[in-house]
């Protein structure tokens, strides 16, 4: 299969997964202004710590067994699918104990992150983690299987629906955090239940030992990887708390919701994506692929990052009420819009890293540049307040591309891209961090209109310039992502994998999340 196919794929059928999380996220962005109507800027700033906690327990509980589980599907061979589902079952347990633990620890470890008072939501938060961890494990087979009406389901029952849930619960009862927090973790245990309904673990059998040891030493790098792509993203508000308080929180959690979409969408892409990198096994088609789908990115970053950047205020006036001083919040908005270009850039190089399995160089570079992003924040946030902290951010994902970049240059190459595309995204930046210092005078906002109404016209020109290779069949393109047949009989097979098609919060939980980490907490 040619490269243009392969990107024509990545930005078709397994980018309906990445559209499924956007609506999560939009749902999320938007309950955002309706949420600070209802909280107060207190109860909003312990929902923000709160799902912290939450997006760090649900990477250690999830221990990086997500990706363990794609990799193992797309093994050449028969046994991929049942290995797949094996791993779930390690998941499953590693979630339970990991979740215990938390609990059975929260009074002594919630002091130093000033939740003493809250250990009502802290419990709920760790709770809600670790349901969100199994869950992610079933989405994670879900997703290789290509089930795209099964992964919706459950990853729209743990966002959409718990969002409207939480929004509910906090109206109607009380406009509390727990409330709040409560809504989430009822209906993500629905969704864990949906998850292993559609997607059963297989029992755990002696012989399976040296698989799921294999498993836990491919994933064990991801867990520090992932938890310091955490403190990358979620750090900065634990220590804004420490220093300006939970009202300075709640005012650079508004910012970031909405500016850090870019950032939110791009992790879940490279989710959706890696299945698809997992099956290609021959080194060199690998980074052609990686490299093209890289480039085009770009290309859509390019008009999306100046767009979003010059429509600060717009937006902000809309998510954020007057108590919040949205006017004050450029500088944020428009640093973190920016910080999705080298995030953009490392995550190229981490597709090639995971995929050739070169974890632990990962957790090397992101951990380095997670300590640097703590001590930058811890420094700039005296000078500089909420902006000295997305500064940082910004900083920090260089750092962690410039790290990547020195690992893959001797274990997985990628080619750079070209020199015209290069310039335009340093346009693009120039454009972003300019666009705070514009006034607010209604010729200057007529003129913001009319440019974000162009960027957004550029990205739709060079989205539909991705095209389907005349040479690739309909039914073709919705192949599954595996590179050997599933055996009759199976449950892959019965559910139509074998042939046709068949859809988490990030922390960017998604985290978001991601992520991803893919548990977010619509704060």
């Amino acid at each position: 299969m040619s490269v243009e196919a392969h990107v024509s794929r990545l930005f078709g059928r397994d980018s309906l997964y990445m559209i499924l999380w956007a609506v999560q996220l939009g749902c999320a962005a938007l309950l955002t202004p309706v949420l600070t109507r209802f909280l107060g800027t207190g109860e909003f700033g312990t929902v923000a710590a709160a799902n912290t906690v939450m997006q760090v327990l649900f990477v250690v509980g999830g221990f990086g067994l997500q990706t363990a589980i794609q990799r193992a599907y797309a093994r050449p061979g028969t046994r991929g699918p049942d290995d797949a589902r094996r791993i779930v079952t390690l998941a499953i347990a590693v979630a339970l104990v990991v979740t215990g633990l938390a609990l059975a620890t929260a009074p002594g470890w919630a002091r130093p992150l000033g939740l003493t008072g809250e250990l009502t939501a802290l419990r709920l938060a760790i709770t809600w983690a670790g349901f969100s961890a199994i869950t992610n494990a079933s989405l994670g087979l879900l997703r290789s299987q290509d089930r795209l009406a099964a992964f919706a389901l459950v990853s729209l029952l743990q966002s959409a629906v718990a969002e409207a849930a939480s929004l509910g619960l906090v109206a109607v009862v009380r406009p509390t955090a727990e409330n709040f927090l409560l809504g989430q973790l009822l209906l993500q245990a629905v969704a864990v239940t949906a998850g292993l309904a559609l997607a059963p673990p297989r029992r755990v059998r002696t012989a399976d030992a040296p698989m799921l040891r294999g498993a836990l030493g491919y994933a064990l790098p991801l867990v520090p990887a992932v938890l310091g792509m955490l403190v990358l993203s979620t750090a900065d508000r634990l220590l804004i708390q420490a220093a300006l308080g939970p009202d300075a929180v709640a005012r650079y959690q508004v910012a970031y919701n909405v500016a850090s979409g870019p950032i939110l969408l791009l992790g879940v892409l490279n989710t959706a994506w890696m299945p698809r990198f997992f099956a290609l096994v021959e080194d060199g088609e690998r980074t052609a692929v990686l490299a093209a789908s890289r480039d085009l990115l770009y290309r859509l970053l390019v008009p999306l990052v100046a767009g979003v950047a010059i429509g600060a205020p717009f937006v902000l006036r809309v998510w954020a009420p007057p108590s919040y001083r949205p006017e004050d919040l450029y500088w944020v908005f428009s640093l973190v819009v920016v910080a999705a270009v080298p995030f953009a850039a490392q995550l190229a190089l981490h597709r090639a890293l995971v995929a050739a399995g070169h974890t632990g160089v990962v957790a090397v570079a992101v951990c380095v540049a997670a300590v640097g992003n703590l001590l930058l924040t811890w420094a700039l946030i005296p000078p500089l307040g909420l902006a000295g902290a997305a500064l940082a951010t910004v900083v920090a994902y260089g750092l962690l591309y410039l790290g990547l970049r020195r690992g893959a240059a001797a274990t997985a190459p990628v080619p750079a891209p070209p020199a015209r595309l290069r310039a335009l995204i340093a346009a693009s930046v120039t454009v972003g961090l300019a666009a705070p210092a514009a006034p607010d005078t209604p010729l200057f906002l007529a003129v913001r209109g009319a440019l974000v109404l162009g960027t957004v016209i550029w990205f739709f020109r060079v989205l539909a310039g991705v095209r389907r290779p005349a040479t690739v069949p309909p039914r073709a393109a919705s192949a599954p992502v595996r590179s050997a047949p599933v055996p009759a009989g199976s449950d892959a097979a019965g559910s139509g994998v074998a042939g046709s098609v068949a859809a988490g919060p990030g922390v960017a939980c998604a985290c978001a999340a991601p992520d991803a980490c893919a548990c977010r907490g619509g704060s």
